[in-house]
């Protein structure tokens, strides 16, 4: 089931494979100055979890992706939630911006670090830490 749904929600040209062996990253997801959580990539899996300061926040409320901000979401494909600050790879201007930073079309992390800051599709900022 999951599975298919991961071909619904990826549109044509994001169907990079999550990173090649041995590719470690780490983000910090914030909303304004306030840390939500963190995004890890070792060992060919993925970690999210919300931060000390928001699980402790009373106003937090959890992204709707990640409904348990006491659980560490893990997963060895990176979540929609993320995967959509990645622009389609079918588009040269694209291709170029990934070709100049020397990143693989499947490297997930890096392709997070180039594109991931901002995004219009949500408030959220992810940076690499």
């Amino acid at each position: 089931m999951i599975g298919a749904l991961r071909k619904i929600w990826k549109v044509e040209g994001m169907d990079f494979k999550d990173n090649p062996a041995g590719k470690q990253g780490s983000f910090s997801l914030v909303f304004g100055k306030q840390q939500i959580g963190t995004l890890v990539y070792s060992n060919s899996v993925w970690e999210f979890k919300y931060s000390a300061e928001y699980k402790n926040d009373p106003t937090s409320t959890p992204i709707i992706d990640f409904p348990d901000i006491e659980k560490s979401y893990t997963n060895q494909q990176l979540w929609p939630f993320f995967a959509a600050r990645i622009p389609s790879l079918n588009q040269p201007y694209q291709i170029k911006k990934i070709e100049r930073a020397k990143i693989n079309r499947d490297d997930a992390v890096g392709l997070l670090k180039l594109f991931g800051n901002e995004t219009i599709t949500n408030p959220y900022r992810l940076l690499a830490i």
